[in-house]
């Protein structure tokens, strides 16, 4: 009972955080575009692109730039495997407490990062601002669905609504207006609402037709990076 209230209370947390960042922050759209004096007649069609379907940047993703997207990951993947491994020869070629060797080791590894980046995103096709825009809404919607995996919402809604069910009518008419919370916050989770509100639904839509092998991608990541 204790980790569904603890979900509880993190998922309606999450909520009134972004919330309130929301209602403070400017326009992520407005605040992202070059500045510039509008001519006479142009103020009314920035207002209405201000409401556009893209947030923080314009960045129009397309299949085949996905595609080449999560072929430069798998490159970077093996790129990094072989520059750590070679840190940690060196490491063990200088042994311990040589500390100047450990250093010069690691400029090579973050140089040899460099290179192999930018030697993939060219095997790929694909250019700088290509990366970042892709990443950006990679990132945003393959972090959220595993996110919302690990945290099992569904299960412990399901915990939730069992548990009240067995609680007095008055202890029911407490707990509804946090659960409501909760069930609108799992289905905008799952929907990518944010997301979509954020980077459009053709981008999210095109991040979801590959989602298994970018989530691969990330966990391999992580696995990788993750290593002692």
């Amino acid at each position: 009972m204790r980790r569904s209230l603890w979900v509880l209370y993190m998922v309606l947390g999450l909520s009134a955080c972004k919330k309130e960042k929301a209602e403070s922050a400017p326009r992520p759209l407005e605040a992202a575009r070059p500045s510039h004096a509008p001519h006479e007649g142009e103020q009314a069609q920035e207002d209405e692109d201000a409401g556009a379907e893209f947030g923080p940047s314009t960045y129009a993703l397309t299949k085949q730039k996905l595609d080449a997207y999560v072929g430069y990951q798998r490159k970077l993947l093996e790129a990094y495997e072989s520059l750590l491994k070679d840190l940690a020869k060196v490491k063990l070629d200088a042994g311990k407490g040589d500390e100047l060797a450990e250093v010069n080791a690691t400029m090579k590894l973050i140089e040899g990062k460099a290179k192999a980046e930018e030697a993939a995103r060219k095997e790929a096709g694909l250019t700088e601002e290509d990366v970042n825009g892709i990443a950006e809404v990679v990132t945003a919607v393959i972090g959220q669905r595993q996110l919302t995996a690990a945290l099992k919402m569904d299960e412990e809604l399901k915990k939730l609504e069992e548990m009240q069910a067995k609680l007095t009518p008055e202890q029911r008419e407490e707990l509804a207006p946090q659960l409501a919370a909760m069930r609108e916050r799992i289905e905008d989770l799952q929907k990518l609402t944010e997301a979509r509100r954020t980077y459009g639904d053709t981008n999210v839509d095109l991040v979801l037709t590959r989602e298994a092998d970018l989530t691969k991608n990330y966990q391999d990541m992580l696995n990788t990076f993750g290593r002692k």
